[in-house]
């Protein structure tokens, strides 16, 4: 974990609890999907990262805010990330998250869907105490973030060109992200100069930050929770590695591709191949440069902005996190 994310995450976790803490059944079932929570109501930290909600509260630091200010607004982020994982479980069919089983499995997908809608409301219902433009900039990227999971569903019928995979991935994980950034500086007050080299250090990160996630469900390993070797795969997901596959692939093994990802989940034997179709056509060492490269866009946005020595050198950690991450 980098200082960044650390430096916030106790006082994150403790103000998603006190938002949390209403005492109805669908609200122990949102703590439990968040991560602050046990099945038997004992506070838990297994809330992920807090990436978002931490980008929030470093940037309005950064900016010269408050941060208790700026803690509504990164909680309202969070809620609505959460609120997107819960659906998005559902229309994928995802039977573990975090380890633990999703809500749909374990309480059907009524009550799942229930306990997304909830965290929705409760996201805007917070980040309303921030003020109308806070609250249009989450509700904004929340649409855009709608619209990629749709396009993403989409795309299960077909395989699209690379310029079609980075225009989703841009709303369904992008927007939240330049939304993180874009956030703190409204309730710090930064000038719209400073808001759109946050957006554009954003747009970088977010590609950054799902690309890499590519790699990690291709070449992950049985230590990396939900990302074992060849799990995109196996849950045939136009994840980069098999867009670039498609795209570089001789003819023949283009339409076998095609294939196994028009079926059901794929096999071993179909993975294996795949795993080495995408190597042989250099799928992961593209992936790989395109992290660098779309972190080295969005940095060049850095000296536009008037960060603390110590927040750059934050930021630069976090940026090295994102390029090369691991978990």
């Amino acid at each position: 974990m980098t200082r960044l994310l650390g430096e916030y995450r106790g006082l994150l976790l403790s103000a998603l609890r006190d938002v949390l803490a209403a005492s109805s059944t669908l609200s122990l079932l949102v703590r439990q999907h968040v991560g602050v929570e046990d099945e038997q109501g004992r506070p838990i930290d297994a809330a992920g990262k807090l990436l978002r909600p931490a980008l929030v509260l470093f940037a309005a630091r950064e900016f010269g805010g408050e941060i208790e200010p700026a803690l509504p607004a990164a909680v309202a982020l969070e809620l609505v990330h959460n609120f997107s994982l819960v659906h998005d479980d559902i229309q994928d069919r995802d039977r573990t998250r975090r380890g633990r089983p999703t809500l749909w499995v374990a309480h059907g997908e009524a009550e799942a869907i229930n306990a997304g809608d909830l965290l929705h409301a409760m996201a805007a219902r917070e980040v309303a105490r921030c003020g109308a433009a806070a609250a249009s900039c989450l509700a904004q990227a929340t649409v855009e973030m709608i619209e990629g999971q749709s396009l993403d569903l989409s795309y299960e019928g077909r395989f699209v060109a690379i310029d079609e995979y980075l225009a989703m991935i841009d709303r369904k994980t992008g927007a939240l992200l330049r939304c993180s950034l874009e956030l703190g500086g409204i309730v710090a007050g930064a000038s719209d100069e400073a808001l759109a080299a946050l957006r554009e250090l954003g747009i970088g990160m977010g590609r950054a930050f799902q690309i890499r996630d590519d790699v990690l469900g291709i070449w992950g390993d049985g230590d990396v929770v939900g990302k074992p070797r060849g799990s995109d795969v196996r849950r045939r997901k136009k994840a980069f590695p098999a867009v670039w596959a498609h795209a570089h692939a001789g003819q023949s093994d283009r339409r076998r591709l095609e294939a196994v990802y028009s079926g059901g989940e794929a096999g071993d034997n179909a993975v294996v191949w795949v795993v080495a179709l995408m190597e042989r056509v250099g799928a992961r060492e593209a992936a790989d440069a395109a992290v660098r490269d779309h972190l080295a866009r969005g940095t060049r946005s850095l000296d536009r902005l008037p960060l603390s020595p110590a927040g750059r050198d934050e930021l630069d950690e976090l940026i090295r996190y994102l390029a090369g991450r691991t978990r």
